[in-house]
């Protein structure tokens, strides 16, 4: 099973991590697109994945009722701009995560009426913007920018100089809709029981109502590792990380598979399809 170690997976898996469904499952944590890569070689099983990718890897099944989304602000995937971002002419992407790149390209074309070029660089803000007019920060780096972290404030950056964009209030601000980072995804050949099937979806949801009982905990722990207090960590993933998949959250992931198709980065939009 291949997992991202970013807080805002933190609750999905602290119940395959430490409750009774732990022996099922094995474990490796690697980058969003890792994780993606994984899956589509045959290495996972399942995994948390980059939403768009669900696009791109054949035979693929979402497992119900369980996301890393946000109905508003997100404040762990941001813009962060040397000007106005209808004025950007280059942008740096974080490539670890597909979803946001595509999500900042999306924004580009339909919300600031923009094509800057773009170019893939490593997450080191200080130096995104040495060679560009915006980048894209993500995960746990976004997060200590967002939340002032001292860790944050030694790239030597003025910070009232920069625009900052939380790109999931943009892109509600474009469609009045949520959207979906990551889904749990699932080879469909590696589970053709059905109870095997019922088993795995029990056990991801219960992981997740744990993780979510244990917010105190997670943030706690998150909150020496990131140098951000804890109170903050904990609010962030009660009140910006949505962990449902619901109809709004669908119509929210469906509404980005058109868009990114409309842009050419998809090829088709396939339907949502579920364990």
């Amino acid at each position: 099973m291949s997992v991202v170690r970013y807080l805002n997976t933190a609750p999905l898996v602290w119940g395959l991590e430490r409750g009774p469904a732990r022996k099922r499952y094995r474990l490796h944590y690697t980058l969003p697109a890792g994780c993606s890569e994984e899956l589509r070689t045959g290495r996972a099983d399942v995994g948390i994945i980059p939403a768009i990718d669900y696009q791109t890897i054949p035979r693929l099944k979402i497992i119900p009722g369980i996301a890393i989304a946000s109905e508003r602000r997100v404040e762990s995937v941001l813009l962060v701009s040397r000007g106005p971002a209808r004025r950007a002419r280059r942008v740096a992407l974080d490539a670890s995560s597909r979803t946001s790149a595509a999500l900042v390209k999306i924004l580009f074309a339909r919300h600031w009426g923009r094509e800057p070029d773009y170019v893939e660089a490593a997450p080191n803000l200080a130096a995104m913007l040495a060679q560009a007019d915006a980048a894209l920060l993500i995960g746990d780096p976004a997060l200590q920018f967002a939340l002032h972290s001292p860790a944050a404030a030694t790239t030597g950056l003025n910070k009232e100089n920069l625009h900052v964009y939380d790109l999931a209030e943009e892109w509600n601000r474009l469609t009045n809709l949520p959207l979906v980072f990551a889904l749990w995804a699932a080879r469909g050949e590696r589970l053709r029981e059905p109870e095997a099937r019922r088993r795995l979806v029990r056990d991801f949801k219960q992981s997740r109502d744990d993780g979510l009982a244990h917010l105190e905990e997670i943030a706690r722990v998150a909150a020496q590792r990131l140098a951000l207090p804890g109170g903050q960590l904990r609010r962030y993933l009660r009140a910006s990380i949505d962990y449902r998949l619901d109809a709004p959250h669908q119509a929210g992931l469906e509404s980005f598979f058109r868009y990114a198709k409309e842009l050419g980065l998809i090829e088709e939009v396939r339907p949502l399809e579920f364990l």
